[in-house]
């Protein structure tokens, strides 16, 4: 027996020892290894830049090009993202070549992608460019509030007298003047002037008015029959909600799709600090996700009025985007993000794509089998923009930098994005977007007004279902019971029918305190005993009272009687009776 137990115990030290030896512990995607990861693929982006600036084998703009200012705008936004500086050789070269090709735009993912990018480089000089841009998005927004693959390629002077027409549908903000709590400066009192204002009055706005006023002024390249009449400058309630069919690459009310209306939203928001009126663009991009979401929370990739099941998750992102920017515009006033069904449902529906965590970085998934890598991008940017940590209690930034840490190749890329149209370039921006949990709209999270906490609570499955009726007694004694919900004992139903029911028997009156009559018995018994203490001392000695009463009766004679000895008065006493 004891020979077995030394050949166990071997066996055991064998194994434990092989293991500590032969097979190292899991790496995990801590921080480090992600920071490594970033670093690998920020290096593969600069080695792959082509000698004019670009990225790619295009040459030209366009699909039919190479999509080169695509490729070069996402690639230096991203490498802006992930800490490289605007003054770089790389991305200035990358931004000249961007926007040598701004006059013949007119794809919207390039449009979009090149807002973005200069954006970021931060040049003012970019700003007319921006508003360019801008302004061609505009035009080609079509009824459903989505965008096709073209939009107009109008010059800067049509352009201009858009925007120009567009700024006079917007209500003018009221002039201000100095607050009439100000202390004016004679007083030379050391006081800090206020900085509130005092509003004046602003004359009657007439939308209808200032909507005509604004066609009128449009300039004629951009007026009907030039042009149709854009959807911006028709009410939404008049406009049908419906996409033409095979119209995609229309400049014009084309046939959309939401991935292209993702990089145009995107580009609009960051537009909105370059003097480029937006709000009415955002109305009919947030009306066209509140008509199109299915009842599983999610949306098709083209526009579907009323929704239908099953569309890609990378739409969701999407749709969620456009919510929050309906929600910052208060398209749906009194109603808060967390509480509202259509944001709830699309994170539900968010949630079946997410996987858990293993806690080590190989034999993961492949990105393309857990949605793409454009789905990993556009699930992280949503889940930062709405501050959410964890979807129904898994924590999706790790689950996702695990998959992607595992399949990074040896040159810092990424293969195999699960998309169309995809590209070792394009791979490796989405997977660096995410790793470094890239927000392109900062200034749209802190408008967003929400309890992100409430939200995750409603996005979490709960560990114990509440029952749909009361649970069945069991004889079984959990011994975890104490950290479980006590089980509602049913109540009883009330029976409506004839039958008399017997009314329950009213509980019987509380007893009365005892304590008045114990007091009152206690006085008595105190004055009683008083009573009898007295009486029985004025019977104790009855003659001791009659000499005490002589004296007093007999107190004239007391003198004679001085001198004479006790004997003598008795006898006198004798004789007198």
């Amino acid at each position: 027996m004891q020979y077995q137990r030394v050949i166990v115990a071997l066996l055991l030290l064998g194994s434990a020892g092989g293991q500590a030896i032969g097979q190292a512990p899991p790496q995990q995607a801590d921080q480090a290894a992600i920071n490594s990861a970033i670093q690998k693929g920020v290096q593969y982006l600069r080695n792959s830049q082509n000698p004019t600036g670009g990225w790619g084998a295009g040459t030209k703009a366009g699909s039919d090009g190479g999509w080169a200012v695509g490729y070069a705008s996402l690639a230096g936004l991203t490498l802006i993202e992930c800490g490289a500086s605007p003054s770089e050789p790389g991305l200035q070269a990358a931004a000249r070549g961007v926007r040598g090709y701004v006059p013949d735009l007119d794809s919207t993912y390039e449009v979009a992608l090149a807002i973005l990018f200069l954006d970021r480089m931060g040049d003012k000089n970019d700003r007319k460019l921006i508003q360019l841009l801008a302004g061609r998005l505009i035009a080609g927004q079509s009824p459903t509030g989505g965008w096709g693959y073209k939009v107009p390629n109008k010059n800067k002077t049509n352009i201009d007298g858009l925007l120009s027409a567009l700024r006079k549908l917007s209500p003018p903000q009221p002039a201000t003047g100095p607050s009439p709590r100000e202390r004016p400066a004679s007083v030379g009192l050391c006081i800090k002037t206020s900085e509130d204002t005092f509003p004046q009055p602003t004359p009657p706005f007439d939308p209808e008015k200032a909507r005509v006023a604004a066609i009128a002024s449009l300039p004629p390249a951009m007026k009907p029959p030039a042009m149709k009449l854009l959807p911006i400058f028709i009410d939404i309630a008049q406009l049908l909600l419906e996409d033409p069919k095979d119209k995609s690459g229309d400049a014009l009310n084309p046939t959309t799709d939401n991935s292209n209306t993702h990089f145009a939203t995107l580009a609009l928001w960051a537009a909105r600090k370059y003097d480029v009126p937006t709000d009415r663009s955002f109305a009919l991009l947030a009306n066209r996700f509140r008509t199109s979401q299915g009842a599983d929370g999610t949306w098709a990739y083209a526009y579907v009025r009323n929704g239908q099941n099953g569309g890609p998750a990378a739409m969701t992102g999407v749709a969620l985007l456009g919510l929050a920017i309906g929600h910052v515009l208060n398209s749906d006033p009194g109603v808060r993000p967390e509480k509202d069904p259509r944001v709830i449902n699309a994170f539900t529906a968010l949630t079946k794509q997410i996987g858990e965590p293993a806690g080590r970085i190989d034999g993961r998934p492949t990105p393309a089998s857990q949605g793409g890598l454009y789905f990993l991008w556009g699930m992280e940017r949503i889940a930062v923009l709405y501050d959410v940590r964890q979807l129904d209690k898994k924590d999706w930034y790790l689950w996702g930098a695990e998959i992607l840490l595992c399949h990074q190749t040896p040159e810092g890329s990424w293969d195999k994005g699960g998309y169309h149209g995809e590209h070792p370039v394009l791979n490796t921006c989405f997977a660096l977007l995410f790793l470094k949990r890239a927000n392109l709209t900062p200034d749209l999270s802190r408008k967003l007004t929400l309890d992100a906490a409430a939200l995750t609570q409603k996005l979490t499955t709960p560990v114990i279902p509440a029952p749909s009726k009361p649970p069945e007694p069991t004889p079984v004694v959990i011994e975890t019971a104490p950290l479980l919900p006590r089980p509602v004992e049913p109540k009883p139903k009330v029976v409506s029918t004839p039958v008399a029911i017997e009314e329950p028997t009213p509980p019987p009156p509380e007893p009365k305190s005892k304590l008045p009559w114990i007091i009152g018995l206690i006085v008595l018994v105190l004055f009683g005993g008083t009573c009898i203490f007295f009486a029985v001392r004025k019977k104790k000695d009855p003659d001791e009272d009659e000499d005490e009463e002589r004296p007093r009766k007999k107190r004239g004679k007391e003198p004679k009687r001085r001198g004479k000895t006790k004997a003598a008065l008795k006898r006198e006493g004798s004789e007198e009776d």
